[in-house]
């Protein structure tokens, strides 16, 4: 009986290890920041590598944002009134890699005038659709092909106000 315990035990401890997201324990998930308004559920998809994200998004060849076994990734579409927004979450393990990463990923796909110390920008591109990003303490977020700039900007901003206050420091 004790044996049957015990392993009962060990099993359940097994389980939640490997159910833990890859981030510490007890860390919002970019997940858990996706706002639930214009959510399209079934587009959620969890990104674990650049690879990952070019077969839901193309957006370069290279590894950009850092995407790998020390972030938390998640990618999703959005219904706005102005048409479907794209839009990618990245936990990042602090907030200077993810002022990193946006200082990097800024000055390659924003104009000139993407000031790498703001803490947001909205640009519209040759497409004519809209783009953002911001960073807020570990997090990036990113609002791609937006129909205006209402969406992307209250997009990103939604996304900002989830994040808790404790994990934006």
């Amino acid at each position: 009986m004790q044996r049957a315990i015990l392993g009962l035990g060990i099993l359940v401890i097994l389980i939640a290890a490997t159910a833990a997201p890859a981030r510490t324990m007890g860390a919002t998930r970019a997940r858990d920041v996706l706002p639930a308004e214009g959510l399209i559920p079934s587009s959620v998809a969890a990104i674990r590598n650049q690879a990952a994200l070019n077969a839901h998004y193309y957006l370069a060849d290279e590894a950009v944002l850092g995407l790998g076994k020390k972030t938390d990734a998640v990618f999703a579409r959005y219904r706005t009134e102005a048409g479907e927004t794209l839009l990618l979450v990245v936990a990042y393990p602090t907030a200077e890699d993810a002022g990193r990463v946006y200082g990097r990923f800024g000055r390659d796909f924003f104009s000139d005038n993407f000031d790498p110390m703001s803490p947001r920008v909205v640009e519209a591109i040759e497409t004519g659709d809209w783009t953002g990003a911001a960073r807020k303490g570990p997090f990036l977020i990113i609002v791609l092909e937006a129909p205006d700039k209402a969406s992307c900007d209250g997009l990103l901003r939604r996304v900002e106000e989830r994040i808790p206050a404790s994990k934006a420091r």
